[in-house]
């Protein structure tokens, strides 16, 4: 297919409605641009996918936009803080903030479960998870079940098919081929499983630039590509810039409570609009 080219406002606004399925990339580096601006643009009821989870997915948590969240981690990846919002909400039940469904998946689980989505297949077998809360304290909500076959009995994930997947790379050119420049995860079975694709990238440069050999996701499988220098800051970019640590620190004192995480992110996220 063919990509256009957006700015990321207009990306977000025209690819995220209110109850969307979102995914946001990438394993080891969080789009906190993209989730920035659904927040500014007060989206609702989303349901993210985010493997990666950090303090991306606690903010959104805050900020009251999901209806549920399917994640491999929500942390701090700069200690000892908790990510807060999240600690308040597992603590309550998924009770706080007006209830989100919580779906916590192995690594592996949840990428089978795009695996799933992107065969077009209802669920994907798993290897079994005896003795982990994933199967004795169902902290996956859900998304596991034990079915008979032919073949024997076997643990499932359900398929996971976002409407839409954010990813990050670190070049892409216009034809929306990208290059990823960190690990690549389970960025490339949510590029396949969701409907639509959008590229967020470090830097844009010409069609035909890039090795082919050094693209990750090809363009046929992208819709939109957005260039977007600094686009997972604070976090770092491999080759790019470094995380900023003190910002990480300065979160996490912050949103230690809910006035104090509103306090941020009136001026942290709101007030950076425009």
């Amino acid at each position: 297919m063919m990509s256009t080219r957006r700015d990321l406002a207009a990306a977000v606004a025209e690819h995220v409605t209110d109850g969307s399925r979102v995914y946001l990339g990438n394993f080891g580096a969080q789009l906190f641009c993209v989730g920035h601006e659904l927040i500014r643009l007060r989206r609702k009821r989303l349901d993210v996918v985010i493997a990666s989870g950090g303090l991306l997915l606690d903010q959104l948590f805050g900020a009251g936009l999901l209806r549920s969240a399917t994640f491999g981690h929500c942390w701090s990846p700069v200690g000892p803080a908790p990510a807060w919002n999240f600690r308040r909400l597992a603590e309550s039940g998924g009770t706080s903030g007006g209830g989100v469904r919580l779906h916590e998946l192995s690594l592996g689980v949840f990428s089978a479960a795009l695996a799933a989505g992107a065969q077009g297949l209802p669920f994907m077998p798993v290897p079994d998870l005896p003795g982990t809360g994933y199967v004795d304290e169902d902290w996956t909500g859900g998304r596991l079940a034990w079915v008979d076959s032919a073949f024997g009995p076997a643990r499932v994930v359900s398929a996971e098919v976002p409407d839409v997947a954010f990813i990050h790379a670190d070049r892409a050119d216009t034809d929306g081929n990208a290059a990823i420049a960190g690990p690549l995860g389970e960025v490339p079975l949510a590029a396949q499983a969701a409907r639509r694709v959008v590229v967020v990238a470090e830097e844009l440069v010409p069609a035909g630039t890039l090795a082919p050999r050094s693209v990750s996701i090809p363009g046929l499988l992208v819709d939109a590509v957005v260039e977007h220098p600094g686009a997972v800051r604070p976090d770092g970019a491999i080759g790019r810039y470094d995380r900023d640590v003190e910002a990480y620190q300065e979160y996490s004192r912050r949103s230690r409570t809910p006035d104090g995480f509103a306090a941020w992110l009136r001026h942290v996220v709101i007030g950076a609009a425009g």
